[in-house]
């Protein structure tokens, strides 16, 4: 990670942040010169194989954009090897307990205060461990809703990030209660009032740029836009309706 991009302080200071989940670098360097306060490379859900990790993270590391990795699982192996493809952090999925939480942070760090181990491959990475890299633990469940409290005072969590789709789900409701339900909200508050008593940013995953200032109102500190497959597909559709014969003729856009 480089010295000079702290991405806690980012995380922590209403950030709005890119989302890859379609595999290629091409793609990475036009989300990552987009002006986003940092991007986020899918390997949970987007279609990005291992193998295209690291020139994605090159191709960010080009742009300036700092850079966290989503990873599979909570697996030691799976962070170690976004770690050392040279992500600035990594995003842990389906953290339901402090224990959880505990083998995440751990897995980010090395001895005597993680159990990673120290192996780098990136340049800028040879000749000295760099900083600790940032460890956000996700908070997608009503189990780890009631055991924030725990998870939010491991040492080396730095960062809580809520699936909001996931959370719906497993309160037994529609993924379509992040668009205001009550008893959804009372759940995103307890998570954010944790996170506010230790200091530590709060984000979540935001369907649009309405949900982000919905959730800032919440009192989120950072939220993470939908994809680019998403975007992509979105702006296709849009320019293909107003292209059909009969609409209503939009501006010239300047080129």
């Amino acid at each position: 990670m480089s010295d000079d991009t702290d991405l806690r302080a980012i995380l922590g200071a209403d950030a709005v942040g890119g989302w890859l989940q379609l595999p290629g670098t091409a793609t990475a360097e036009i989300i990552g010169s987009a002006g986003f306060d940092a991007v986020c490379v899918d390997t949970q859900h987007g279609l990005i194989g291992e193998d295209l990790v690291l020139p994605m993270l090159q191709a960010l590391s080009a742009t300036g954009a700092p850079a966290l990795v989503r990873v599979a699982w909570n697996d030691p192996v799976a962070i170690t090897a976004a770690l050392d493809r040279g992500a600035h952090g990594v995003v842990v999925p389906m953290v339901n307990s402090a224990q959880e939480a505990a083998a995440a942070a751990a897995a980010c760090r090395w001895p005597p205060h993680g159990t990673r181990s120290y192996g780098p491959t990136r340049l800028g990475m040879m000749t000295a461990p760099p900083a600790d890299p940032v460890c956000v633990v996700m908070v997608e469940t009503t189990e780890a809703v009631a055991a924030v409290d725990d998870i939010v005072a491991v040492d080396g969590v730095d960062a809580v990030f809520v699936g909001p789709s996931d959370l719906a789900l497993s309160m037994g409701k529609a993924t379509s209660a992040q668009n205001g339900d009550p008893e959804y909200d009372a759940l995103l508050e307890t998570v954010v009032k944790a996170c506010r008593a230790r200091d530590l940013p709060v984000g979540i995953f935001c369907a649009s740029a309405g949900h982000l200032h919905r959730f800032r109102d919440l009192g989120f500190t950072y939220g993470f836009i939908r994809g680019d497959g998403s975007l992509l597909a979105d702006k296709a559709a849009e320019e293909l309706a107003a292209s059909r014969p009969g609409s209503t003729t939009p501006p010239i856009t300047p080129v």
